[in-house]
């Protein structure tokens, strides 16, 4: 049977995407929601699974074409003798005629699939395997695959991920199965400092115990290839354009002011250690810093809704909903651009509530899976130049919005508490806001509300 591939609706503004690389060739047989093709749109870029599991026969659309939504752009036919369809647009992957030398190993003929077997000891939690650990991320189908053959969530942390950003595939994970059995974790590294770290958390709990552990190797950008003359002219991405552009317009729109304001969080770290065991069982992911803050400027924009508006002409917009944009960095080491999807209504969520959508929003943020609706209709803004271990940022408004919030780092220092030296644990606020609407009289009771907020912070309150 023929399955039809379409350009997916990826909102209801979306006429159009633009295909950036298709992962699969001509030829190469998929399963159901593997990826297949990345796309881009006006507001983001997504991964996009195959439809149904067969054959690829036919790719109909090339790399950087622009194809109208719903129309057909590849075929799958479920067929395992399927025929390949020779096509403009692509071509399948050149096949060797000849078995590689037995002295490279990794090519030697693949073993038999092994057979799935019953979770024991360790893999017992494979069908949990959460879609994110750390920075680590995992599709439907490695999910499956991993607790279909009993697969730890510690063995799969341990697999050298061959895909985008170091993702595991389907290929890798058929690799670890295959030399399993004598070799549980040959030749895998151990899982990276940054994927102990949970989505969004400012670098304080890393750092608290990075001399137990060997340092991580320090985040770098491959050095480009130079011409005779020194210098290497690339095209903008997609999104790099789009980022350039609304950046540009928000600074000649929006006359930015800066506020910070210093904060003791000591009683909300205290807090977090004690349900942070209780949270991860529940939930299935750390609690990190950031839903606190997120909390903290809920409350504060309730108190001062002038912050949570807009400008149209001469008239300010107030808005009834509180919708939180969340900076994410993409790519390895946060180098590959920025998103920002927004959570929607969260004056109406808890902190586990705000966990939980920031938690997912990140997620899929990474994994290319977020729509355009997720990116939209932000009223505020949060940023958290503080994972990277940057004490403070002074970040650029989100337009239409009046003011973005950026989190630094979060550092023990010593200060003075009643007369006394103490040593607390301090994260600086930094408040971007826009001056046409927001006074620094304003700007400060908005800052001092999210101090006093956090630094009140209830010991018995409970999740």
């Amino acid at each position: 049977m023929r399955t039809e591939m379409k350009m997916p609706q990826m909102g209801e503004s979306i006429a159009e995407a633009t295909i950036l690389k298709w992962i699969k060739n001509v030829g190469d047989v998929v399963e159901k929601d593997e990826t297949i093709l990345e796309i881009s749109t006006d507001k983001v870029d997504s991964e996009i699974p195959a439809p149904a599991s067969g054959k690829l026969v036919q790719i109909l659309a090339n790399e950087g074409e622009t194809v109208a939504v719903k129309s057909v752009i590849a075929v799958i036919d479920s067929d395992s003798s399927a025929a390949v369809e020779q096509t403009p647009a692509a071509s399948p992957a050149p096949t060797p005629d000849a078995p590689a030398p037995q002295a490279q190993p990794q090519a030697a003929a693949p073993q038999p699939a092994p057979q799935p077997q019953q979770p024991h000891g360790e893999a017992a939690h494979a069908s949990a395997i959460p879609t994110q650990v750390g920075d680590r991320f995992y599709s439907p189908l490695v999910r499956s695959m991993a607790a279909q053959y009993g697969v730890s969530p510690i063995e799969l942390s341990g697999i050298s991920g061959t895909g985008a950003n170091g993702r595991v595939t389907k290929e890798d994970l058929e690799l670890y199965l295959q030399h399993r059995g004598s070799s549980p974790h040959a030749g895998a590294p151990a899982p990276s400092a940054s994927a102990q770290q949970s989505v969004g958390q400012p670098a304080s709990s890393a750092a608290a115990t990075s001399s137990a552990r060997p340092q991580a190797p320090m985040p770098s950008e491959p050095r480009p290839e130079f011409g005779p003359e020194g210098v290497r002219i690339e095209p903008m991405d997609n999104m790099r354009k789009l980022i350039a552009e609304h950046m540009v317009r928000s600074k000649a729109t929006s006359p930015h002011v800066y506020s910070m304001a210093e904060i003791d969080v000591s009683r909300v770290s205290k807090w977090r250690k004690l349900v942070q065991n209780e949270f991860l069982g529940r939930e299935g992911f750390k609690l990190s810093f950031t839903p606190f803050f997120l909390e903290a400027a809920v409350s504060a924009l309730k108190h001062f809704p002038r912050v949570n508006a807009s400008v149209d002409g001469e008239s300010i917009v107030y808005k009834r909903d509180i919708n939180l944009g969340c900076a994410v960095a993409l790519g390895k080491d946060g180098l590959g651009g920025l998103i920002v999807p927004v959570i929607k209504d969260a004056g109406s969520l808890n902190l586990v509530g705000i966990a939980r959508a920031l938690n997912d929003l990140a997620e899929r943020a990474r994994n290319k899976k977020l729509t355009p609706g997720d990116v939209q209709g932000g009223t505020f803004t949060v940023t958290n130049p503080g994972i990277f271990g940057n004490i403070f940022g002074c970040p650029i408004i989100s337009q239409p919005q009046l003011a973005i919030l950026a989190l630094g780092a979060i550092k023990k220092r010593v200060v003075v508490v009643d007369d006394a030296i103490a040593i607390r644990e301090m994260v600086v606020l930094t408040l971007s806001y826009d001056h046409r609407v927001i006074d620094g009289a304003l700007a400060g009771h908005f800052l001092s509300h999210i101090t006093k907020y956090l630094e009140n912070w209830d010991l018995k309150r409970t999740l």
